[in-house]
């Protein structure tokens, strides 16, 4: 048994290609015996406006979709969103004309979609000569030379001469065609969008990986975003199934979205790994030379198209070994159009005359969505390791273009021209030799990078320390968010902690609670002695336990008021000043005090607020504040307007 057969039947897409008026439609009617130019105004024309659909069973084993297109120079965009997913052109040329302008243009746009196999029909043979058939035969083998895997058959739709050769040819190139990768996620790239009276709304298009089946969650991606929904119905060619797998031609019911909310292009999907970009790098395969920035082009992706404009990040070069690097490019879209890495594209523009019409080039996506493009050399380095399909070089490349900012885990699937997971795995190992570091639940960002922003986070504290020296440092809070602004919170957290090793160059960042410092830092060091410090230490000590309220320091400091909270703040935590609520006090003044209260407990249990201004030679501005702190720190405890002694009285208590 054959390979097909072991395996049971297998489905195809098939499109067909070629120039207006070669009998497309009529020689699909002839194989399938369905007419696939349904509306009004194709009929009274005579030609194909919009994309017509036909099923048709070779053999037992063979099922094929078809897909007629139109052959107009004007419906060109038409014809490309037809070949969205094909695996086999049925390219028709008539005997009595031979290849024309949109025989050459259709073949260029499907070999810049990567379709490799070709089945020309010599059509109208009936029309001709035998020796003019072969020559339109021959014309068309050397067009096709080098570029794609062609068989060709002299036919004619009209007298069926020659259609079962051609569906014998067809059948051969199938048979030959290998079967499709396995796929996870299921995409459908949408060319019809209409409402069934009863059933909501309904898309069409060629189901071009994976599965969809009745009641599965699906995702609509186009340029009005992400929008979610379900599969409430499938058809195949009009026959309703359970079950639709790639590739086939599927008409999808779909719940929770209105009619409104698709359009031709959209792709439904199961892969959140497809997203809406107006921006794509991409690796190009130009057939006329563009100036940069070309301004009258239209994308083609999938069955969507948009105005862009081209530009070029490094044209095709040959190297001295006489290999070519191929060009690279940054696509700007008007409009937003889902795609993923890997997908191909085609340029046409309109207003361009050339050998191949108006189709100017293509490629392949390397990258859906790309950063702004700061640094063209890192660029140029990502999207090159990408050609090349090299994992381990586009991690590396990727990282060290992202800088402090790491490369995102869950930025990975869908946008690289190289499986996200196989990226990852190559960081993973990038973190292992220590090239890279791993942030969690965020990405990777370089080691140099972190280094950096390590020596970023020292220079920061350093900088503090010389405008804030009687702070102990800066808080760590704001060290984040100063870091943050050009890395992110997590890698800002990880920097914070490199910058602490010492086995970096340079003196050791300390974090000390809510505050970083540098290794050595001493608060005040630096200010000189007799300055606004000691000044205020000075002053303090003269009031005794009258204190000082704050405008008054500020005075003796002759400093500002954030200065002068700055220079107590360091006298506090020194250990020099007791702070009250509104008041200042030299600690030893309050130490004495403390003293003589406690020296009156031992002999009498209660002390009067009359007997502790006596004691203290205070009026009631300064008592009650100073016998509020001996509360506080246990040295007293209040009963009624009297104080007695406290649960700390047995030590001078902590202030």
């Amino acid at each position: 048994m054959t390979k097909l057969e072991t395996e049971g039947p297998r489905r195809f897409v098939i499109g067909t290609a070629g120039h207006v008026d070669h009998g497309k439609t009529s020689l699909v009617r002839a194989l399938t015996d369905v007419d696939t130019d349904r509306l009004p105004e194709e009929k009274r024309r005579g030609i194909t406006i919009e994309l017509g659909f036909a099923p048709w069973r070779l053999d037992e084993q063979t099922f094929a979709s078809i897909i007629d297109v139109p052959g107009h120079r004007r419906l060109v965009h038409t014809m490309i969103a037809g070949a969205a997913g094909i695996e086999l052109v049925l390219l028709v040329v008539a005997a009595d004309e031979g290849a024309m302008p949109q025989t050459r243009e259709h073949l260029a746009a499907c070999e810049l979609l990567g379709i490799t196999r070709v089945v020309a029909a010599i059509n109208k043979i009936d029309r001709v000569e035998p020796e003019l058939a072969e020559v339109a035969r021959e014309e068309i083998a050397e067009l096709c030379r080098g570029r794609f895997e062609l068989e060709t058959v002299l036919c004619s739709a009209k007298t069926g001469e020659g259609i079962e050769a051609l569906q014998r040819a067809v059948l051969r190139k199938l048979r030959a065609t290998p079967a499709p990768a396995a796929a996870r996620h299921a995409a459908l790239s949408v060319d019809r969008v209409f409402t069934v009276k009863g059933a909501g709304s309904v898309v069409t298009g060629t189901l071009v990986r994976g599965a969809l089946a009745i009641g599965a969650p699906v995702t609509l991606v186009g340029r009005r975003g992400t929008r979610k929904g379900a599969a409430r119905g499938l058809h195949v060619h009009d026959k309703a199934v359970e079950l639709a797998s790639a590739p086939s031609r599927v008409a999808v019911n779909l719940s929770g979205l209105a009619l409104d909310e698709i359009d031709r292009g959209d792709v439904v999907t199961t892969d959140p790994g497809y997203s809406a970009s107006n921006v794509l790098d991409v690796r190009l395969r130009l057939l006329k030379k563009l100036r940069d920035s070309e301004p009258a082009l239209d994308c083609y992706i999938g069955t969507a198209r948009s105005p862009a404009r081209l530009q070029i990040l490094r044209p095709e070069t040959e190297l001295e070994d006489g290999t070519l690097q191929p060009a690279l490019g940054r696509l700007r879209l008007d409009k937003k159009l889902a795609a993923l890495g890997g997908d191909r594209f085609v340029l046409r523009g309109s207003s361009v005359r050339a050998t191949n019409g108006a189709v100017v080039g293509g490629g392949v996506v390397l990258d859906a969505r790309p950063p702004t493009l700061r640094h063209k050399r890192l660029r140029v380095a990502v999207l090159d390791s990408l050609v090349r399909g090299d994992a381990g070089a586009v991690a590396k490349a990727a990282i060290a273009e992202c800088g402090a900012r790491p490369l995102r885990s869950d930025d990975l699937p869908g946008r690289f021209a190289l499986d996200g997971a196989a990226i990852e795995r190559a960081a993973e190992k990038l973190a292992e030799r220590g090239d890279v570091a791993r942030i969690k639940e965020e990405g990777f960002v370089s080691r140099a990078d972190l280094l950096r922003l390590a020596g970023e986070a020292r220079a920061l504290a350093s900088e503090h320390h010389r405008a804030h020296p009687l702070e102990r440092g800066i808080r760590l809070e704001t060290l984040r968010q100063k870091l943050g602004e050009r890395s992110t919170p997590k890698t800002a957290q990880e920097a914070i902690r490199f910058a602490g090793r010492r086995a970096l160059e340079g003196a050791p960042l300390v974090v000390s609670g809510d505050i970083a410092h540098i290794e050595g830092f001493v608060e005040g060091g630096t200010l000189a002695h007799g300055g606004p410090l000691d000044k205020v230490l000075a002053a303090l000590a003269e009031a005794g336990l009258k204190g000082m309220g704050e405008h008054a320091i500020v005075g003796v400091a002759d400093s500002s008021a954030k200065e002068t909270r700055a220079i107590l703040a360091k006298l506090v935590r020194d250990g020099h000043v007791v702070p009250t609520v509104d008041q200042w006090f030299d600690r030893r003044a309050v130490d004495a005090l403390r003293d003589r209260v406690l020296a009156h407990f031992a002999k009498t249990p209660v002390l009067t607020i009359a007997e502790f201004k006596s004691m203290s030679g205070l009026g009631r501005k300064q008592a009650i504040p100073l016998l509020e702190l001996f509360d506080r720190e246990g040295t007293s405890r209040r009963q009624g307007d009297d104080r007695v002694r406290g649960n700390g009285a047995a030590s001078k208590g902590s202030t």
